[in-house]
This record gives C-alpha cells, structure tokens and sequence, in this order.
C-alpha cells in the first residue's frame, strides 16, 4: 500500500464504520454488522421440489426467485458462528389487502392506485397471506441462523417493501430500533425482489445512515415495468449501496 493511501484507509475504516475492503476481500466485524433476508417465501418463487414435497408456482413468483437460498444459507452460517445478527423479512397480509387487485372491482394487476397517502400504489395478486402455504418461507432457506423474524403489511390498508417502513414512509416495522439497540452500523441484504423489497430496504438504510452492501448473486427481481431491475440496481449504487457477491465475504 503507498503510504498516502494509509490515512485514506484508516479513515475509511472508520467512516464505514468497521467495515474494510482491500484486495476485494472484506475483513468485517461481525458484532456491528447484520444479514438481511428479504422476503424468501413460496409465493415469490418458482414451483419447487423440497424434501421430497412439491411446491406449486407462487402467486408473483420471481424468475429464479428459490435460487436465492443457497448463497443466502451460506452466508447466514458465516454470520451467525461469528455472533453476527441474521434477520429474515416475511410479508405478512391479511385477506383482502389494499394492495390486492382483488379488493378493488375493475382493476388488474399491474394497476396503479391511490392508497391514502401513498401514490402510485401497484396492485398484486393475491399473495403471502397470513398463515397460508405461500407466505412460508422457502423450504430450502435455513432458518436456524435467524435472530429475527419481521412480518410486514400486516395493515390491511397500507403496503410495504422496506424492511424498515411501511410505504407511507413513516410507520416503522421495529427493525431500525432492533439493529441500534445492539450497535449494528453496517447491512448486508439478499433476497426478493431486487427492484422492491430489496431496493426499498437498501435505500432505507442508506437514509438511515447505515453501510449498505447487496448481494448480487443472491437477490433476483421481477423486472415489472421492464428495466426495473436495471434501474433500481443503478439507483442503489448511486445512493452508495456496495454491490459485492457472496463470495466476496471471507470463508474462514
């Protein structure tokens, strides 16, 4: 290393808040940094075979959306042997949810509504209904590294991507008041959709001044409208978001 780039990276390390990356490989402190696993449930993937149990197509299931669960499993491990704090996100809807195309007579899905004071509200298919089969988590995702489980879109009136807030912005799921209480500073998001939940999640923690890394080889999207994807990947970056792979975090 030059020695100018020396204080460059001393305060790196710190402004980052005790993340370092160097030679693309990243030394972590695992007591102030948290895994985030957005929303990996049966109705945000394909059909499945699990443990000799067939699961049909979800409801809005994601292209390659079970694919996920592998790298995220992985990395959960990793977390979770070295005292780091694994969350997992479940969308949580009662029947007959605002966001459903259902509720609304003469509309489809893909509309877009109104919701109070939220704007441009897209309407969904029927999907993750509380306690139904589509609203578990993927059977191939491990659990058993999880310390915290967040059901959102509870409210039968209101939506929600971000992990940390319902989509009017302002109601919050717990989740930021969970990560501060055991001094988290640094997130590491996976999971469905790339271009929802998972966008929404990252950019909340960027506003809430957390460092922010996406996994890119362990998230997928719907791409809905066409170029979502792209844009959202484009937007994260530019917020700050870090995209890294999984392999990108030590093995050992």
């Amino acid at each position: 290393m030059p020695p100018s780039a020396a204080p460059c990276k001393t305060r790196r390390l710190l402004d980052f808040l005790f993340l370092r990356e160097y030679n693309k490989t990243m030394i972590i402190d695992y007591q102030t940094a948290a895994l985030i696993i957005v929303d990996v449930q049966n109705d945000f993937c394909p059909a499945y075979t699990s443990g000799g149990k067939s699961h049909p197509e979800g409801s809005l299931a994601v292209a390659g959306g079970g694919e996920v669960c592998v790298p995220l499993n992985a990395v959960a491990e990793r977390f979770a042997g070295r005292n780091g704090k694994v969350i997992a996100t479940q969308d949580w809807h009662p029947k007959n949810h605002a966001s459903f195309a259902s509720a609304h007579p003469g509309k489809k899905v893909g509309d877009f509504i109104d919701l109070g004071s939220v704007q441009s509200q897209i309407l969904w298919a029927d999907h993750c209904i509380q306690g139904s089969q589509g609203a578990r988590f993927h059977d191939d995702l491990n659990l058993d590294s999880v310390n915290l489980i967040i059901r959102k879109g509870s409210n039968p009136l209101l939506d929600s991507y971000s992990a940390f807030f319902e989509n009017d912005r302002q109601t919050t799921t717990g989740l930021d008041g969970y990560l501060k209480a055991f001094s988290i500073s640094t997130v590491f998001l996976g999971g469905l959709a790339t271009d929802y939940c998972v966008f929404y999640t990252a950019m909340d923690a960027m506003r809430l001044r957390y460092k922010t890394y996406v996994f890119t080889d362990a998230v997928r999207g719907v791409d809905y409208p066409k170029g979502s994807i792209e844009q959202a990947l484009g937007a994260m970056e530019g917020a700050g978001v870090g995209m890294i792979k999984t392999s990108d975090i030590p093995q050992n």
